[in-house]
């Protein structure tokens, strides 16, 4: 069988593009100054040429050429990579024997350029985009934050001006009531011959509510001083198992006396949190009393102590008629009565839970409440644990 001899460049090819490397043969660089000059056009810095035969065999190559397969994959333009990643733009034409109609095709020419000065230059352009819209997003999120606080200045400061209106208010009227109610106990404790019945029922209930506005002052100046940042040099090692206990024995006649029963479920000795210990035992005195007085007669209240990872929790579960979901949310709002006739009857202020939330919050805390209505609500404090 007739083998086809190896193509190689014809003489003009040659004289036009002196120094191609024929493919099989090694490439040796051109011999002088003239021939360099001749292949400029083939820097491989720029772009470079390949030469094809009739059957896509390579016949010859300019120095430096990228090897990317054997026959062009079409004419015209075409994009191609080759094994280290690198792109390539490439334009393939026929070459002919003359530039007669109908002569055969000898071959093909391949003029390739790397692209990888027009990739690096898009993938800086990627991330200078990406930079400017990141900046331009902190920007605005800087913008917005500072004109946030520009809008909410004057609502902040009238909230605090409020705060301390309500403390400097409650401040004020502390004295004078205390002296009213001093003068008014001193006329209850005359000579009853001397006041009639009706005079006495009526001091015994402007003694009964200024003792209920006294105690409201008292709650308001408290509410007003928790919410202010307190110094940490205040806060020791307490034990909340030892306050809580202490307040269960103190609320032992009051619970009786309401025809409730006090059950002390799990129970975990000792309770190291750090805090107050005034602060604490009032947040577990108002959630008693919140306990007892909606809980009916005959009804239970279970108070738990347990350790759960880092926190303690300390749950208190009435027996009531429940929080419906819609006002579960509001129930540690100022003054909030679900039962106003109830609460006012037993001399709440409607500040019980605000001042439980505060207090928790200031110890690194919250109170969560579980309630379904006619299921009565279970209060649980959560505070972080020492150690």
């Amino acid at each position: 069988m007739e083998t086809t001899p190896p193509a190689r460049p014809s003489a003009a090819l040659s004289a036009l593009l002196p120094g191609l490397c024929l493919a099989g043969e090694p490439c040796s660089p051109p011999k002088d100054l003239i021939h360099r000059h001749a292949l400029s056009a083939s820097d491989p810095n720029r772009y470079t040429l390949r030469v094809f035969d009739h059957h896509g065999r390579l016949i010859a190559s300019s120095p430096g050429a990228s090897p990317m397969g054997a026959k062009p994959a079409q004419l015209g333009w075409s994009l191609s990579g080759d094994r280290t990643g690198e792109r390539w733009g490439s334009y393939v034409i026929h070459l002919h024997h003359s530039h007669g109609p109908g002569e055969p095709v000898w071959g093909y020419l391949q003029i390739s350029s790397s692209l990888s000065d027009l990739d690096a230059e898009a993938h800086r352009l990627w991330w200078l985009g990406h930079g400017v819209f990141l900046l331009a997003m902190l920007g605005i999120a800087g913008a917005s934050w500072w004109l946030a606080g520009l809008a909410m200045a004057p609502l902040l400061e009238a909230y605090r001006r409020q705060e301390q209106f309500s403390a400097d208010v409650a401040h004020e009227l502390r004295t004078p009531l205390a002296n009213l109610l001093a003068v008014v106990e001193a006329e209850r404790g005359a000579i009853p011959d001397q006041i009639s019945f009706k005079a006495e029922a009526s001091l015994d209930r402007v003694l009964n509510q200024g003792r209920r506005l006294q105690q409201l002052i008292s709650d308001l100046l408290l509410l007003a001083s928790l919410e202010r940042p307190g110094p940490q040099s205040q806060k020791h090692l307490c034990d909340l198992a030892e306050i809580s206990a202490d307040v269960l024995e103190d609320f032992g006649e009051m619970a009786a006396a309401a025809q409730v029963e006090l059950a002390q479920g799990a129970w975990i000795e000792p309770a190291l949190v750090q805090g107050v210990d005034s602060e604490l035992s009032r947040l577990v005195i108002n959630l008693l009393s919140n306990a007892i007085q909606h809980s009916p007669a005959g009804g239970r209240i279970g108070v738990e102590l347990e350790q759960r990872g880092r926190e303690i929790r300390l749950s208190i579960r009435d027996g009531g008629p429940g929080i419906p979901a819609a006002e579960r949310q509001r129930i540690f709002d100022r003054f909030t009565r679900l039962d106003s006739a109830r609460s006012r009857q037993q001399g709440g202020t409607g500040l019980g839970l605000a001042i439980a939330q505060a207090i928790a919050r200031r110890h690194g805390g919250a109170i969560t409440v579980q309630s379904a209505p006619g299921d009565g609500s279970c209060f649980c404090v959560v505070l972080p644990v020492v150690g």
